[in-house]
């Protein structure tokens, strides 16, 4: 858990990789190894389950010879391992169709930024101290009303280094947190919150917001009544509205819109929201999880406009999409699984950011006078149509109704059933309350406020 990783073992593995996979023949590579540690405390019925730690050895390796691509990920790397991958690529490489999607890589050499804050080095303890913040999480959850209280938290340290073909060496140190929190009351009124990171200063405040936030939601979700169809404005948390609008900004890729996986197609230039919406891709944000000075090309990172005043002005590229397009790589090239079960080499979103707005959580709550509903969490997001961006959603943990500007009362059994491009044309209000949300229902790590949206589609079940 400390950031005293030798430089040394790294390098030679490095070395001993680049000088295998010359002597195979390839023409370019990339190969990216990562060393560390991760960590995990897990607890339910406000108890500690288990902490275990998992050590980071990986090496990824991307391969080209004779237009043929592929992707090699190998865990415990050592020279025999590595050699025996080798070989088995190409192999595999020679049977392959040429990569029609593969146009290059980053040739040029360039000094990346520094990134100052990617790395605490207080991370390590976490160890002893981590089941302490833990139970503070616990009890301000219990102090709230909740009844029991469950999830995890994350947290750990590596070094990632990088060698590529054409000449890029480079490597940096990261650490991060992460925390997921739900306190119950009963089978039906539940709340969630989470906490993510790199900086420790006041963690163990941090820590005890999340559970307090999980168990006052948890309360005020008592007694839920069934929820009725119909057309709301919908308040959406930033744990929501990371989701929703993500599998927007996460669209915003060229690789996409070719693959029909894009709402997004043909719509540069196209105002997608309010004047008030401006959202970018800021991979140098240094708290953000997917914060990095370099992508996997070796491409220095930059912030890339996205959304500016609400008009699409930006995709994320790589050097093979900008070459296709006619554009220029934003250092946006990862190892990406798009839902093969493997990885490619392509542009995606590092940390998406969204520009603050005007209004406080309590004031959105306050302005909403016509029927709304406010939605604390969500899962089970799924595409009707992902090219129109046709969607539904299941609400889960705290879902309130809001009139008079109040909420009024707790609901449940709805589902918000819309669409991704209408919605975000129709957001009314921004928060200025900007957190980030990083978990299973949000890839990207998003900083992102409360968010309202005027007329959404919510559906219940028919009997």
């Amino acid at each position: 858990m400390q950031n005293n990783f030798s430089k040394e073992e790294p390098e030679v593995l490095l070395n001993t990789a680049a000088e295998l996979i010359q002597k195979s023949g390839m023409d370019e590579f990339i190969a990216q190894y990562h060393s560390g540690y991760d960590w995990q405390i897990r607890f339910s019925n406000s108890e500690q389950d288990i902490m275990k730690e998992w050590e980071i050895d990986k090496l990824e390796v991307f391969l080209v010879k004779d237009q043929r691509t592929t992707t090699l990920q190998i865990d415990i790397p050592t020279p025999t391992i590595i050699e025996k991958k080798l070989k088995e690529a190409s192999v595999f490489m020679k049977n392959s169709p040429p990569n029609q999607l593969y146009a290059g890589m980053e040739q040029s050499i360039q000094t990346p930024p520094s990134i100052s804050s990617l790395f605490d080095s207080r991370t390590k303890d976490l160890v002893e101290n981590g089941s302490e913040n833990v139970y503070h999480a616990i009890d301000a959850a219990l102090a709230e009303g909740a009844k029991k209280v469950s999830g995890v938290l994350y947290f750990g340290s590596q070094i990632t280094s990088l060698r590529t073909s054409h000449g890029f060496s480079g490597e940096y140190a990261a650490s991060y947190y992460r925390a997921t929190l739900r306190a119950f009351v009963g089978s039906e009124s539940s709340g969630q919150d989470l906490l993510c990171g790199r900086n420790l200063d006041d963690f163990s405040t941090k820590m005890k917001n999340v559970g307090r936030n999980a168990g006052k939601i948890a309360s005020m979700a008592v007694n839920p009544k069934t929820g009725i169809a119909g057309i709301y404005d919908v308040i959406l948390s930033p744990t929501v509205g990371g989701n929703i609008f993500g599998e927007i900004t996460d669209a915003a890729n060229p690789l996409l819109t070719m693959l029909g996986m894009s709402p997004l197609q043909d719509k540069l230039g196209a105002q997608l929201g309010p004047e008030s919406l401006t959202i970018r891709d800021n991979p140098l944000l240094g708290e953000g999880l997917n914060a990095r000075p370099f992508d996997v090309e070796g491409t220095p990172s930059q912030v890339t406009p996205l959304v500016e005043n609400g008009k699409l002005i930006n995709f994320v590229h790589n050097t093979s999409s900008a070459i296709q397009t006619g554009g220029k790589s934003t250092g946006n090239s990862n190892f990406v699984d798009f839902g093969g079960g493997s990885q490619i080499l392509a542009p995606f979103t590092s940390n998406i950011e969204y520009q603050p707005g005007d209004f406080s959580h309590e004031e959105i709550i306050a302005e909403s006078k016509k029927p709304t509903i406010y939605i604390t969490s969500n899962w089970y997001t799924r595409f009707t149509n992902m090219m129109e961006g046709t969607f539904s959603t299941i609400p889960r943990d705290g879902l309130f109704y809001v009139e008079n500007g109040e909420i009024q009362y707790p609901i449940r059994n709805v589902r918000l059933s819309d669409n991704l491009l209408r919605m975000m044309k129709n957001i009314i209000q921004i928060g200025r309350d900007v957190q980030q949300v990083q978990w299973w229902e949000v890839r990207t790590p998003t900083f992102i406020p409360t968010i309202k949206v005027a007329d959404c589609h919510i559906t219940a079940p028919t009997k």
